[in-house]
């Protein structure tokens, strides 16, 4: 064994300078003995540092001070085309064109480079049995590599200007990963697919509003929702009581759904309160069953619409496509918000809900219409529905979808639909495309018979700018839609606006409805953004009228303040132009106080009617519940409103309730379960612990850890949908702690926890040295194989050992194993090992086994064979 390892050597080099070290390498020499007869060079790992990659070890052999550089590890690491010859003495090879080509030859001292042959000074490397070393100044101009290799610190800086091949291919593999991001493209190590339980107690959303007023009725409201899973399919209901509205059916929903994306059939089937799409003006939600081939996972598609409108200021607008939420926003001081929503393939059904800033929800289900349906080529896509509106008539509807992708561009659909009570046709066929005329071009066109056209032409610049234009023309007479228009005439132009001082939304928008005796116009003027930091809107309305002597125009003007100490400050002004006065001004001052709290005062008076309102306002939200009180008083009328609203959560799989201040029905759970895989089965069984503190790399939902952190529960995670689940390996608190399977593949389930297992393994260590011994002399052995067998004979792993003969590998589940020296390389190198193999056992530990006492010590077989060692 040596003396005086490389890692002392390094050690020590790191601490002196050289000339201590070369003093205190002359008072070592009666204690080196033999060992500094037996080479006059240090063989040991050393860092080189790689512009845009990073800091790798490379060995190297230290003679004087003077380093010498492996020449075939280099180029491996690399990834420089390299051969060496079977006796080890000749490295050929070419850097990047295989016109550049090299040979090294240290039998003939020849160096050849592009072909022209030079003599290579045997002090210009060295040669082991193992390794070729050459002069790290030869480097550069060999392969074109400046090495700088620093004595005192040990490491090499690595120089060129070439691409190197390892740079290349990282740059190729993160740009098709982006591209592989963009598509939606995953590569999980475990999918975990969706299961189908008969019934599972899931969610349940909760809320009370009540409203007191001085000069109106006072008004109670309850909603109360459940969820749950039955049959396989997702169970919903949602009651609403008003102690001024009688509770009708018409009034509250309910909905089983089933889906299954395997199904090529039918992958959902609706009950209940369905989304019908009617051409047909309904007033009243229709109960029925539906039947689809849709996935529920939205495809991909290739662009995108933008969709915008108003609700009330500050409020949050989640958008739902499929029953997937694919965004959510803030509206801004004057309730504007907009989305850019995807163009998905196949029939969408669009869905919005509005939270208020205390505790308000508001859902509607008519809403926005994505125009554009793409289907992917060759593919048949079909929606049947057939019901009752719950109207005073009872009437009957249903409708027939079936769309075709004729290429990935056009898109080609029929179908017919029925309501009974129409006096000009009860049975209403229609046809329908979507083409994509360019890259930004589409267009989509509908034709109803009996009932109406029409066509939207949609365009988008490479800044962002979209124009849209929509006419729509009714048959005279028809009754199936509910008022008497002849034709809608429209155009919008949106884009966004950036500049060196504010960046800002805008969108103008012409709507001309033709009536029988009458055109009536509309035009609206919006700009939306931060003007140098204060969040402005400004909107600005004209109505035209052929029988009114003037238009009507108005504005609203709205900002937001940030001002010290948390005081946010929001006026709001409207001005009508057409009579020159100002309409009505709104001051609102709000202030947050601890985490979860805020405090608000307004004041509010309209011109117009000489009303004046004053306001304080103060919310909560704890963590179970969000809460509100709100005074309005006002010289007309006074009113005083409270609100609480929350959900629970019903975990089966622990039996644990949880209490969530959001909305919890129709969302998806998790419950995490990180164990101690200790016999490797995969399945977690009764010994088996649990893990603490393990965390993530991405965000998926809410996460909680029970009381040990042994178990996560993730709520708030969106239904039918495919997430990534990836472990962070340094949450591990132990070494030799691993998950094996790190990024999991889950599709997700409404209404209920679904149980995810994360096995992890405790692997063992194995460590060791490999001695080379000449006559009575021996010394530990750089570059040599050893290869680690399984049980059954099956190679497992190989190691290779450092500069002074150490091997360690960390990795090696619990077993019984087989160390050998790598019988290729043995014969190459004309060795023989004692012992020829080694057995060894990782036990079963919670914290892994370390098993340290390999030994091999390999001789030349052939005694009459020159000796490299003493040739040294």
């Amino acid at each position: 064994m040596p003396l005086i390892s490389p890692r002392a050597l390094k050690n020590y080099f790191n601490s002196h300078n050289t000339y201590s070290l070369l003093l205190s390498v002359f008072l070592l020499i009666p204690f080196l003995g033999v060992a500094q007869e037996f080479q006059d060079y240090d063989e040991l790992n050393v860092e080189i540092i790689i512009p845009r990659l990073g800091t790798y070890e490379i060995p190297v052999a230290i003679k004087d001070q003077d380093a010498y550089i492996a020449v075939n590890p280099l180029l491996d690491l690399l990834q420089l085309k390299n051969e060496l010859s079977d006796n080890g003495t000749v490295i050929s090879g070419y850097v990047i064109q295989q016109s550049n080509t090299f040979v090294i030859n240290s039998k003939t001292n020849e160096l050849k480079i592009k072909g022209e042959t030079q003599s290579l000074n045997p002090e210009d490397y060295i040669i082991t049995p193992t390794t070729l070393y050459l002069k790290s100044t030869l480097f550069e101009k060999v392969f074109g590599l400046t090495t700088k290799f620093n004595f005192r610190s040990l490491s090499i800086a690595l120089e060129t200007e070439m691409e190197l091949p390892i740079i290349k291919n990282m740059r190729l593999e993160r740009a098709r990963g982006s591209m592989n991001q963009v598509k939606g493209a995953v590569k999980p190590d475990t999918t975990l697919h969706r299961t189908y339980p008969f019934f599972k107690a899931g969610m349940i959303d909760w809320g009370i509003n009540t409203t007191q007023q001085t000069l109106g009725i006072n008004d109670n409201r309850f909603n109360l929702g459940i969820g749950t899973m039955i049959a396989g399919g997702e169970a919903n209901l949602r009651l609403n009581y008003s102690t001024n509205v009688a509770f009708t059916s018409r009034n509250q929903f309910y909905q089983w759904r089933y889906a299954n994306n395997d199904n090529s059939l039918v992958k959902q089937i609706t009950a209940g309160k369905i989304f019908t799409g009617a051409t047909a003006s309904l007033f009243a939600p229709v109960v029925g069953i539906k039947f689809s081939n849709t996935p529920v996972i939205n495809r991909r598609s290739f662009g995108t619409y933008t969709i915008s409108d108003f609700t009330d200021a500050r409020w949050t607008v989640e958008l739902y496509v499929n029953n997937v939420l694919l965004d959510f926003t803030q509206a801004d001081d004057s309730g504007f918000y907009s989305f850019d929503v995807p163009l998905m393939y196949g029939n969408t059904a669009i869905e919005l809900r509005f939270y208020g800033p205390y505790g308000e929800e508001r859902i509607e289900e008519k809403y926005i219409n994505i125009p554009y349906n793409f289907i992917p080529v060759n593919e048949l896509e079909y929606s049947l529905s057939a019901g009752i509106v719950e109207d005073n008539e009872n009437r009957k509807f249903s409708r027939f979808d079936l769309n075709y992708g004729l290429s990935n561009s056009i898109t080609l659909g029929a179908g017919a639909e029925y309501l009974s009570g129409i006096e000009n046709g009860e049975v209403m066929p229609f046809l329908n495309t979507s083409i994509k005329l360019a890259p930004n071009l589409l267009f989509t066109g509908k034709y109803v018979y009996n009932v109406k056209a029409e066509g939207l032409l949609s365009f988008r610049t490479p800044s962002n700018l979209q124009v849209d234009l929509d006419y729509k023309n009714y048959k005279e007479g028809q009754t199936a839609i509910n008022y008497n228009y002849l034709e809608e005439r429209k155009i919008s132009l949106s884009s966004p606006i950036k500049t060196k001082y504010f960046t800002a939304y805008s969108r103008l928008s012409i709507n001309q409805i033709v009536l029988p005796t009458l055109k009536f116009t509309t035009a609206q003027l919006l700009l939306s953004g931060s003007i140098m930091g204060i969040s402005t809107n400004l909107t600005t309305y004209g109505l035209f009228n052929e029988r009114a002597r003037r238009p009507s125009i108005y504005s609203i003007l709205s900002q937001s303040y940030r001002l010290p100490y948390k005081f946010m400050f929001s006026p709001q002004v409207q001005y009508d132009f057409s009579n020159s006065e100002l309409m009505n001004m709104d001051l609102e001052l709000e202030r947050p106080f601890f985490k979860q709290g805020f405090f608000n005062l307004s004041y509010e008076t309209n011109f117009i009617s000489n009303a004046h309102t004053f306001e304080v306002g103060l919310r909560y939200n704890f963590d179970f519940a969000q809460t509100s009180l709100t005074s309005r008083i006002g010289n007309q009328n006074s009113s005083f409103v409270q609100s609480a609203s929350g959900s629970l959560i019903l975990d089966t799989n622990t039996n644990k309730i949880l209490a969530n201040r959001t909305s919890s029905v129709g969302k998806a759970g998790l419950t995490i379960y990180p164990f101690l895989d200790l016999n490797a089965n995969g399945r977690k069984d009764k010994l088996e612990p649990g893990v603490p503190g393990v965390s993530f790399k991405n965000s998926f939902g809410k996460i909680s850890y029970n009381l040990d952190g042994t178990i996560l529960r993730v709520t708030d995670v969106q239904p039918y949908k495919e997430i990534i689940m990836v472990v962070d390996p340094a949450s591990l608190d132990n070494i030799a702690w691993r998950v094996s399977n790190a990024a999991i593949s889950i599709e997700t389930s409404p209404n209920y926890f679904k149980p995810i297992y994360i096995p992890i393994q405790v692997l063992g260590e194995v460590a060791g040295m490999v001695y080379l011994k000449s006559g009575n002399k021996t010394k530990g052995l750089g570059r040599i194989t050893v290869n680690i067998l399984n049980n059954k004979g099956v190679k497992i792993t190989e190691i290779l050992t450092e500069g002074d003969g150490y091997f360690s590998y960390l990795g090696l589940e619990p077993g019984k194993y087989v160390a050998e020296i790598d019988p290729e390389q043995l014969q190459k190198l004309g060795y023989k090992a004692s012992p020829a193999d080694i057995n060894f056992e990782i036990e079963v530990t919670e914290f892994g086994d370390f098993k340290d006492t390999l030994e091999f010590t390999l001789e030349k077989i052939e005694s009459e064979n020159e000796d490299l060692i003493d040739q040294e």
